[in-house]
């Protein structure tokens, strides 16, 4: 849970997200159209796949109630570029993608996603700063059924390309998840512990060693709406300290997910390959930690290794 580092400005940009969810979001496959050194982009249909273990995927503060697992993901996307006069274009789209957990079964999952994307160009070439503005609605299912949301998103990006190997970009993103509520656990506190509200701030730097080498270094600031699960026998949050509580069985018999409010910070190194002009493997780290009401805290570590290809 926490927001992206994706600049279809940058040549080799990392396909994985601050947020949990594995999934490759959209406006990454931007990047091809910069990558084709054409003018105009027509339809663009391209696939994407990520590998990556987190240490946390539960969000637990207690170290008892740690819970590892390996994951893969898959997204097939299309989307097409519109130019509109000489400094702006339009982007509409879609994709599909699904996500497979080793253990954790319940979180396996499959979505759907539409994209408008409106951008502006300050001037012509490479080297022009440049601005986007994205709203997209989706909605993904889940294996455990109760964590099936409608997901509202919409940003704003800055960024340009200093010289031949550094480029820079900004991002604000607004995101809302709406889930279904499930039955009262706890009398007088709400059991929509699922739906998410929360803002995030990222920053993106990548340098490029080659013309098929590349290196960035993200950073992410994220206050809002973040979701701990814990086992009863473990650990209880005070009453005080959370919005929302409801049962959470694909972590274990007795697990509880708790809504709490929180802001994480987090930081991504990455590493990219262009193997051929239509593919690109990737290697990252990012380290997360969330510091939650009431002194509810929690780290996330995860390595992943990553592919898209253009067709």
């Amino acid at each position: 849970m926490a927001a992206a580092l994706h600049n279809p400005e940058m040549r080799c940009p990392s396909p994985r997200t601050f947020y949990k969810a594995t999934r490759v979001s959209l406006p990454a496959l931007l990047l091809f159209c910069a990558a084709s050194h054409t003018a105009r982009c027509d339809w663009i249909v391209a696939t994407a796949a990520t590998l990556s273990h987190d240490d946390n995927v539960g969000n637990a503060r207690s170290h008892a109630d740690l819970v590892s697992d390996l994951s893969t993901s898959g997204t097939v996307s299309l989307l097409r570029l519109i130019p509109v006069g000489q400094s702006y274009s339009l982007v509409a789209g879609g994709d599909l993608s699904g996500q497979l957990y080793d253990t954790l079964t319940g979180l396996r999952n499959a979505s759907i996603d539409g994209l408008l994307s409106l951008k502006k160009k300050w001037g012509l070439g490479a080297f022009a700063p440049w601005a986007r503005a994205d709203i997209s609605v989706g909605r993904s299912d889940y294996e455990d059924g109760y964590r099936d949301a409608t997901i509202y998103r919409a940003s704003l990006e800055m960024g340009k390309r200093l010289d031949e190997r550094w480029n820079l970009a900004v991002k604000y993103a607004f995101e809302r998840r709406a889930a279904t509520p499930g039955a009262w656990e706890i009398y007088g506190f709400s059991s929509d512990a699922f739906s998410q509200t929360g803002r995030s701030f990222t920053a993106n730097a990548q340098y490029s060693l080659s013309d098929r080498i590349s290196f960035s270094l993200g950073s992410l600031l994220r206050h809002g709406d973040v979701v701990s699960t814990t086992r009863a026998a473990e650990y209880y949050y005070p009453l005080a300290d959370f919005k929302a509580v409801a049962p959470d069985p694909t972590f274990g018999p007795g697990a509880y997910a708790y809504k709490l409010e929180g802001t994480t910070y987090g930081v991504r190194l990455g590493a990219d390959y262009s193997l051929t002009n239509h593919s690109l493997i990737g290697c990252g780290f990012q380290r997360l930690e969330t510091h939650a009401r009431g002194g509810n805290n929690y780290t996330n570590s995860v390595p992943q290794l990553t592919w898209n290809y253009q067709f």
